[in-house]
């Protein structure tokens, strides 16, 4: 409990401290728990202690928190996004053998990432035992980047058993273009390109599917799945503004080919639990290009 009181009061104190961009999440999230809360869910997404790339850990949890803050009753407040990802910018996943360094000053405890112990000792910091500057300090810390808390995480993920679905493309917005051909014809030749024999997913292709099928679930660029379009099992032949069906005056009148926010079409999409493989409950009226990107499975 005083490892949680101490997490969510350091994210508090991050947002209270953080520029004008963070001052509607210190008022949506004022203890700090929604932030504490998407940040724990990244750490399971997006394993720091597996990280080898800074970037790509970075856009890891970035993808979470677009996710967490979509649809229509989000779990993280849009205006909190920015506070999740600067978690992930300040910390030293990724990038091999570097520390955050707690540093006294007039203003008081300040968080840098140091190349190594010896860079912080001599600036007369103390190393800290956390991942991230936004739990670090003052130390020892307390936070989900902590080795206290991260050493009692779950097993590294084993390979998903593809028993329907065979993988994933990378996220999309709703307007999916992959192969140079838009919409589903786009997404299924990429499906079959990929994983042979296989088509993008419909909404009742995931829910069949085991969750051993969903867990550890990495697209074709490696990055862990965290969402899925719920592409509807007629989205083919049956146009629907739930679909992301492009209706403007002129376009194609076809599903998942939408691709701005002036109309009524928009879509639909299921979040995932990439380490346990359980499946949210359905979102609906997700604004198809600025609502966060979401993943199309590939199944057979």
């Amino acid at each position: 409990m005083r490892s949680l009181t101490l997490a969510a009061l350091g994210a508090s104190l991050l947002l209270a401290s953080a520029p004008v961009a963070f001052a509607n999440c210190a008022k949506d999230d004022p203890t700090g728990s929604k932030v504490l809360a998407a940040r724990q869910q990244a750490s399971s997404t997006c394993p720091c202690a597996t990280a080898t790339k800074h970037g790509a850990y970075v856009k890891c949890v970035a993808g979470v928190a677009d996710t967490l803050s979509s649809g229509t009753n989000p779990s993280l407040p849009k205006s909190c996004k920015g506070a999740v990802k600067k978690c992930a910018a300040h910390s030293t996943c990724g990038k091999s053998g570097t520390v955050t360094c707690c540093l006294t000053t007039a203003k008081g405890p300040k968080c840098k990432v140091k190349k190594d112990a010896a860079h912080c000792t001599a600036k007369q910091g103390t190393t800290g035992t956390c991942r991230s500057c936004c739990d670090a300090c003052p130390a020892p810390g307390s936070g989900p980047s902590c080795s206290s808390i991260t050493t009692t995480t779950t097993a590294p993920c084993g390979p998903p058993t593809g028993m329907i679905v065979k993988g994933s493309l990378t996220a999309t917005p709703g307007r999916f273009n992959y192969n140079l051909t838009l919409g589903l014809p786009g997404a299924n030749s990429a499906c079959n390109t990929n994983f042979s024999g296989s088509h993008a997913c419909t909404l009742a292709d995931l829910q069949s599917a085991p969750a051993s099928d969903l867990a550890c679930l990495k697209d074709t660029a490696g990055m862990p799945v965290t969402s899925f379009w719920a592409i509807a099992s007629d989205a083919a032949t049956t146009p629907s503004l739930q679909q992301c069906e492009d209706d403007v005056a002129g376009g194609s009148g076809l599903n998942w080919e939408y691709a701005t926010a002036h109309t009524a079409s928009r879509g639909q999409k299921v979040s995932l639990d990439n380490t346990t493989g359980a499946l949210g409950a359905v979102q609906s009226s997700v604004q198809c290009n600025i609502s966060g990107n979401a993943w199309v499975g590939c199944c057979q």
